[in-house]
């Protein structure tokens, strides 16, 4: 039997307002429902007591009896007893938190429409329509509305009929003890329409899968690994949902020239030792196309970096480019003719005749090592 002290049995105040009775009531029937307790005969007893409380304290007249004459004065004739919480609408007293906890709870509807799959899609590209921004064709499957049943999935000519499991409803009522809820109808999947004669070419689901070429727009100065979305371009709705989206993720092929930074690029320009040694004036590529000319200082070393202002990649949105990084790499030669070896051997002795003096690293791994080993 439950408890009498209605009060007690909720958790709450003689004085407690009517919010504070519903919420502490939705706190504990969450708690003890039986859904969430299958097997558990204290916890199915637990969820009558808390749902007999609420009955009584949640409505003013059979609350005020109950406050001057406790439960007898209600079995008396003053209320109405228990029954009606039993067959009352819990889609009015737990409100939100039941609807999501049965998914939908009993008042759910049909779930006629249904957004399509979103897709991804790599696509690889050059450096150079990186930088310019190009239109790149984009292949892959995806499913699409049938056109020989226009996606209703059903045989031409033939139509769909009323669900009988759930008589068109899309739900379906299912009790357990004194309480009752419903969910998404199995058969039908909450269309509460069947199909009697499956098209041939989709088996009745309304959609084939076809190989289709997009031409996707990819704007100037898009950097590895950036995705684009294209709305509405993957997989068919069912039921004329909307279709999802398609995510195309970018990749850059090697280039044989640059390297790239952000807005950066860096190339690697080979020098000759009579040119980083005097200085020179060279040439080095760009990506838009051609050449630009470089001041190459006397005495350059191995790695130093020249920077060339705005002849690097744009940045996506704006109008501003990066730069064009040049590192310096000095080539040795692998091979001297005679008079070649004689000449280097003739500024070795210069140099040292002029008290350069390497230090010991420098002479085991200098650059007169490396010509004559």
């Amino acid at each position: 039997m439950a408890s009498q002290d209605y009060y007690r049995t909720l958790g709450v105040a003689r004085n407690a307002s009517d919010e504070e009775i519903k919420t502490a009531f939705r706190k504990l029937a969450l708690k003890y429902h039986p859904d969430r307790n299958q097997g558990n005969k204290e916890s199915e007893a637990r969820f009558k007591e808390i749902g007999e409380a609420y009955e009584v304290l949640s409505k003013p007249d059979k609350r005020r009896i109950y406050d001057q004459f406790g439960a007898e004065g209600l079995k008396g004739g003053g209320g109405q007893g228990f029954g009606g919480f039993q067959n009352a609408d819990l889609g009015d007293i737990f409100g939100d938190i039941f609807d999501n906890f049965f998914q939908g709870g009993g008042g759910g509807g049909r779930q006629r429409s249904r957004r399509g799959a979103d897709l991804k899609y790599t696509a690889e590209m050059t450096l150079e329509e990186a930088f310019s921004g190009v239109k790149i064709p984009v292949s892959f499957e995806r499913s699409e509305v049938c056109d020989t049943c226009g996606g209703t999935g059903a045989k031409p000519k033939t139509g769909t009929k009323k669900c009988s499991t759930c008589r068109g409803a899309g739900r379906v009522q299912y009790s357990q003890g004194f309480f009752s809820f419903s969910q998404t109808c199995p058969d039908c999947g909450g269309q509460g329409e069947v199909i009697s004669s499956p098209c041939r070419d989709c088996e009745g689901s309304g959609k084939v899968r076809k190989k289709v070429t997009l031409h996707i727009k990819v704007p100037a100065g898009v950097g590895e690994g950036a995705t684009l979305r294209v709305a509405g371009a993957g997989d068919a709705g069912s039921r004329g949902g909307p279709g999802g989206d398609l995510y195309v993720q970018i990749t850059f092929k090697h280039h044989p020239h640059f390297e790239r930074d952000g807005a950066d690029l860096i190339y690697t320009c080979g020098l000759s030792v009579d040119q980083a040694a005097l200085g020179s004036s060279v040439e080095v590529p760009v990506i838009e196309g051609g050449k630009a000319p470089l001041e190459v200082p006397h005495g350059t070393q191995h790695g130093k970096l020249f920077r060339i202002a705005g002849k690097g990649m744009p940045e996506p949105g704006g109008r501003k480019r990066g730069d064009l990084l040049v590192r310096a790499r000095i080539d040795i030669p692998t091979e001297l003719t005679p008079r070649q070896k004689e000449l280097f051997e003739e500024l070795g002795r210069s140099f040292r005749e002029e008290g350069h003096r390497p230090d010991e690293r420098e002479q085991e791994n200098g650059f007169f090592k490396k010509i004559f080993k």
